[in-house]
């Protein structure tokens, strides 16, 4: 499975922390089918700012780093049984595992439609997932396969994602809708009746619910691009589809070893980034988390931040960078965990997340923050820079250009 994100809940709960107080996504996004549902968040008080030093605290968790390489899953091979659109040599295979019943399905169509005409290079490949508590679920996905069986899946597919009417009917009433479907198709509907009526096509549809539930995903849609599974906790739209492509993209600068530790705890470390806004340079606490800093130097110095978006601010609270996508899961190929005794009580602390992205407080709000990511350092200039920036969140639509780094200086004394 997509172990880089799924394994570490953490990264997830800060992107809930923040995306969860801010307003939502202007782009079409879709809910999935699944079966937990999430405790709602308590919004948290702001506190006063305090006047006295940063707190630093020795790390009682040691840091340390571990490959973490996006693991792939065992896909059936493409046959002529598959439905299959776009690209005939394609660069990516996007397999869809779906239930025409799923609300969350319907709205992904059409979005899933209007990417592949704008991506040429995305090959389709449908297959079935009706889950066990959607009534009419199987019944339309052996309709389309009755369909297809007359050359018009395809046809019966978008059709059965336009019309909602049969969704709410009795499983009788909706047998007798997807005869008059068939009908408006020009299917031969003696040989559709029959077919379903002697569920033909059944074990065909039980073959890829039995592959989703081998592969254990979690809900419907679910999304396999090249054999790697689309985050469940990835917003579900053309954004979210275009970021896990460059992902995807992004393992050719995957390293192949975590960085081996050079800090040296005598030094003062200082980095000037170079920002859309102007300079910003940050003072390193090398007691505070000397894995996690040395982890921040080694990408800096390879170049890995010049030309990141800050893809997630928000005032008062933070501004995330540090990843190539833009899209909050883009990583180096490996992680950094520990070193998490931390106090983010103001504006201008440094964090870093395991996935070798960082955040710098713009708030007290971000106290919420404390004992639960590395504190690496503090802006000593600039941080008027980062607190003129505009909110902004992944995929939020907006026409303004966000702020970026365009290239990370770091020196030693």
């Amino acid at each position: 499975m997509f172990k880089s994100v799924r394994t570490l809940v953490i990264v997830g709960t800060f992107l809930m922390l923040i995306l969860g107080a801010c307003k939502p996504s202007t782009t079409p996004t879709v809910a999935p089918t699944s079966t937990p549902t999430p405790a709602p968040t308590t919004p948290v008080a702001t506190p006063e700012t305090p006047t006295g030093p940063v707190v630093i605290a020795t790390p009682t968790e040691p840091g340390k780093c571990y490959l973490n390489p996006m693991g792939t899953v065992e896909v059936n091979p493409i046959t002529e049984a598959d439905h299959v659109r776009g690209a005939t040599a394609p660069k990516y295979v996007l397999y869809e595992y779906s239930d025409f019943q799923c609300p969350g399905c319907g709205g992904m169509a059409p979005i899933v439609k209007e990417f592949l005409r704008l991506h040429p290079e995305v090959q389709l490949v449908y297959r079935h997932f009706p889950l066990s508590f959607h009534e009419n679920a199987m019944l339309a996905a052996e309709a389309s396969e009755a369909a297809a069986a007359q050359g018009k899946f395809w046809e019966m597919h978008d059709l059965l994602f336009t019309n909602a009417e049969w969704k709410s009917l009795p499983n009788a009433d909706a047998r007798k809708k997807m005869s008059e479907y068939a009908a408006s198709l020009g299917l031969d509907v003696a040989k559709f009746d029959e077919a379903l009526d002697n569920h033909t096509y059944q074990e065909r549809v039980q073959r890829d619910l039995a592959e989703a539930q081998a592969l254990q995903l979690q809900g419907t849609p679910s999304f396999i691009v090249n054999a790697i599974v689309y985050p469940f906790d990835m917003p579900l739209s053309y954004d979210g589809l275009e970021s896990f492509l460059r992902i995807i993209d992004l393992q050719a600068r995957h390293y192949a070893e975590p960085p081996a530790m050079t800090l040296d705890m005598n030094k003062t470390y200082r980095a000037t980034l170079k920002t859309s806004k102007g300079d910003v340079t940050v003072e390193f606490f090398n007691a505070s988390a000397p894995t996690q800093i040395n982890n921040f130097l080694f990408l800096a110095r390879e170049g890995w931040y010049n030309g990141n978006t800050f893809f997630l601010v928000r005032n008062g609270f933070v501004a995330v960078t540090g990843d190539p996508t833009d899209s909050g899961y883009g990583y180096p190929g490996y992680f950094c965990t520990g070193e998490t005794n931390s106090t983010f009580d103001r504006a201008g602390l440094v964090g870093m997340l395991p996935n070798g992205q960082f955040f710098i407080t713009l708030g007290t709000q971000a106290n919420q923050l404390s004992g639960e990511f590395p504190l690496i350092g503090q802006v000593v200039e600039g941080l008027d820079k980062l607190q003129s920036m505009a909110d902004r969140i992944p995929g939020d639509g907006s026409t303004t250009a966000a702020d970026y780094i365009e290239s990370v200086t770091v020196s030693e004394k």
